[in-house]
């Protein structure tokens, strides 16, 4: 005897907005990247090896990098990854190109530029910097930048920093200076097409446009997000390894519960969409990438 579809219990549950797809076997990952606009993930590991994850191929070594990676930015053939003592590393077509020491003992950001790589994070003393260099590992400029300042770059590749006060949140290119007064306590991050995102504990806060009001989505204990290439779609991660999808151009009741997935143990460190397709990468204990 056949069953109803509209009525047997299996279908009668809420569908749930992610599903993990893959666990690649990676022991301890701590960053990630996808790279450009391929299905291939790159994942670094306490060890400092990276690994190359495709969700058709499996999972295969690359190379070994600095230990403890805490970025990894990558862009067409080049690839930047900083370790937490501040060792930088660069590589282009799968070589070792140059790796040197950033100064930088607590690194919050990485960025590839036009015409080389570029890192924030605090010194020894405990003051922001971003340091620049060019494509041979020289460094270039070495810039202090005050507190709750995060590192991206344009449409040409210069390189521009954010921060966000009471006022509002303020982007310039990295030679200019920016407005002062007390930050937020938000830890922001650039995304794809000029997007600002902020980490806060009760959730993220998305800047389309520094003159626009910005649009909050809520989730207690909120670690980690990324943004979607549309420039809109959100994914959080937790300090209990909840990870969930917001769209933040949606209904605000949404925004203000949005449905979770507890699939990790750990915090989210690092979570990553993917160019094309409809995948979100995220590390904790395990590397997972979700399809949504």
């Amino acid at each position: 005897m056949g069953f109803d579809r509209r009525a047997d219990a299996h279908y009668l549950h809420a569908p749930r907005p992610i599903e993990p797809v893959i666990a690649a076997p990676i022991e301890a990952p701590r960053a990630l990247s996808w790279r450009g606009d391929s299905d291939e993930l790159l994942v670094g590991a306490a060890d400092g090896t990276v690994w190359s994850v495709e969700t058709a191929y499996g999972t295969r070594k690359l190379f070994t990098g600095p230990a403890e990676p805490v970025h990894l930015c990558s862009r067409g053939p080049e690839l930047a990854i900083v370790g937490a003592g501040g060792q930088l590393a660069y590589l282009r077509n799968g070589a070792a190109c140059w790796t040197v020491d950033t100064g930088l003992v607590a690194s919050l950001g990485l960025r590839l530029g036009r015409d080389g790589v570029a890192a924030i994070g605090d010194d020894a003393r405990g003051r922001r910097e971003v340091v620049c260099f060019d494509g041979d590992g020289r460094e270039l400029v070495r810039v202090p930048v005050p507190a709750g300042v995060a590192l991206g770059t344009d449409g040409q590749g210069e390189y521009l920093v954010a921060r966000a006060t009471l006022a509002g949140l303020s982007v310039r290119h990295i030679e200019e200076s920016l407005p002062g007064g007390e930050a937020t306590s938000h830890r922001l991050r650039f995304a794809r097409a000029g997007r600002v995102v902020g980490v806060a504990t009760g959730g993220a806060t998305l800047w389309i446009d520094p003159s626009l009001p910005p649009r909050n989505v809520r989730l207690m204990d909120t670690v980690s997000a990324a943004v979607h290439r549309d420039g809109h779609t959100l994914a959080l991660g937790t300090k209990h390894g909840g990870v969930a999808i917001v769209d933040a151009d949606g209904d605000p009741a949404a925004r203000s519960r949005p449905a979770r997935v507890d699939m990790h143990g750990p915090p989210v460190r690092a979570m990553s969409f993917a160019a094309r397709g409809r995948w979100l990468a995220t590390v904790a204990e395990a590397c997972r990438v979700w399809a949504f």
